[in-house]
C-alpha cells in the first residue's frame, strides 16, 4: 500500500512545531489524542464546506488536497486519488497548555476496511515519531526532504538538494 503523502503529514505537523507559542516557555512534548467525530458525514461534504468557506486548498503530490484554517488551529489534508484510502480526511486540532503541545487527529476514510485500518496507523506511527523526535529521543527516525517531512523506522537518507 502507497503510504499517505508525506506531505500533506509534513505541512500538518511543521504546523504543529512552528504555531505561536503562548506560555512562557516553549516544550518539545508533544501529546497525541484521537477524536471521534471529523464534524462532517462525509469526506466530500467536509471539503465543501471548507472551501465554501474561503479557506484555500493547497494542492499536493498524489493529488492530495491540504487546508489550514486562518487560525493555524486546525490542518486537514484529504488523500487524493491515487491513496488506496480514498477518499479519506485527517483533521488535526492543535493546542497549547503550559509545557505540552496537543494534536488531536480525527481521521474519517471511506475505502475499504482494510485500507482505512492502514492509513490510521500509518497516521498516528508518523505522529508517534514525530512526538519522539521533538522531545530529544535520538531512536526516533525523521527526515526532510525538499517540502515533506516522512517519519518511521527508516528515514529517505537522499541529500534534500543535491
Amino acid at each position: 500500500m502507497k503510504t499517505p503523502s508525506p506531505y500533506a503529514i509534513g505541512l500538518a505537523l511543521g504546523l504543529a512545531v512552528s504555531w505561536p507559542v503562548y506560555c512562557p516557555a516553549q516544550s518539545t512534548k508533544l501529546v497525541i489524542t484521537e477524536g471521534h467525530y471529523i464534524g462532517y458525514p462525509t469526506v466530500a461534504s467536509a471539503l465543501a464546506a471548507l472551501t465554501a468557506q474561503g479557506f484555500a486548498a493547497v494542492p499536493g503530490p498524489n493529488g492530495d488536497v491540504s487546508i489550514v484554517e486562518p487560525d493555524n488551529a486546525r490542518a486537514w489534508i484529504f488523500a487524493g486519488k491515487a491513496n488506496p484510502a480514498y477518499p479519506s480526511a485527517v483533521r488535526y486540532v492543535y493546542t497549547r497548555s503550559i509545557g505540552e503541545l496537543h494534536a488531536e487527529l480525527t481521521i474519517l476514510c471511506e475505502a475499504a476496511a482494510e485500507r482505512c485500518a492502514e492509513y490510521h496507523t500509518h497516521i498516528r506511527d508518523n505522529l508517534s515519531q514525530l512526538a519522539r523526535k521533538m522531545a530529544g529521543d535520538p531512536s526516533a527516525q525523521c527526515s526532510v526532504k525538499d517540502s515533506t517531512m516522512k517519519c518511521g523506522a527508516e528515514p529517505d537518507q537522499t541529500p534534500s538538494n543535491p
